[in-house]
C-alpha cells in the first residue's frame, strides 16, 4: 500500500489525525523534502539547543515541524505558497498579538488540512517510486 496513492487519502487524513500532525513526517520522506544542508541536518545545533535546556530545543521542534509541512505542502501544490513558505509571515503573525495569532492558529489549520485535500485530488502520485 503506497499512502500517496489518490484513493489512500482517508489513510492520510485518518493517521495525520490521530498523530496529531506528526504524520507529515513520513510524508515528507516520502516525497524527499528532507535536505542534508539544512539546519535540522547539523546535529551541533540540536547540541547547542539541548545544552542550554530544554526550551530552546522545543522552540526547534516547533519551527522544524512548521518547516516541513511547509514543504510538504509547497510539493503537494497547495495554494498560497508564497505566504506560507516565507518565514517572514510566520515571525510577524507570532508577534503581533490577537489578530496575529488568530490568523497563525488559522494558517497552521489550513497547512494541516490542505495537503489531505491535494491528496485526494491526486497531487501525490508523482511522488510514487
Amino acid at each position: 500500500m503506497d499512502l500517496l496513492k489518490k484513493e489512500n487519502w482517508g489513510i492520510c487524513l485518518f493517521l495525520n489525525i490521530v498523530t496529531g500532525g506528526l504524520f507529515y513526517f513520513v510524508l515528507a520522506y516520502f516525497m524527499n523534502c528532507y535536505s542534508k544542508e539544512a539546519w535540522y541536518a547539523k546535529w551541533q545545533y540540536w547540541v547547542f539547543g539541548t545544552l542550554c535546556l530544554i526550551f530552546p530545543v522545543f522552540i526547534m521542534l516547533m519551527v522544524f515541524a512548521i518547516q516541513i509541512n511547509c514543504a510538504v505542502a509547497a510539493k503537494l501544490n497547495v495554494p498560497g505558497e508564497k505566504i506560507y513558505n516565507t518565514p517572514y509571515t510566520w515571525i510577524v503573525l507570532f508577534i503581533i498579538p490577537v489578530l496575529g495569532w488568530t490568523l497563525l492558529i488559522i494558517m497552521s489549520i489550513y497547512l494541516y488540512i490542505w495537503p489531505n485535500v491535494n491528496l485526494a485530488k491526486g497531487n501525490g502520485e508523482k511522488y510514487i517510486k
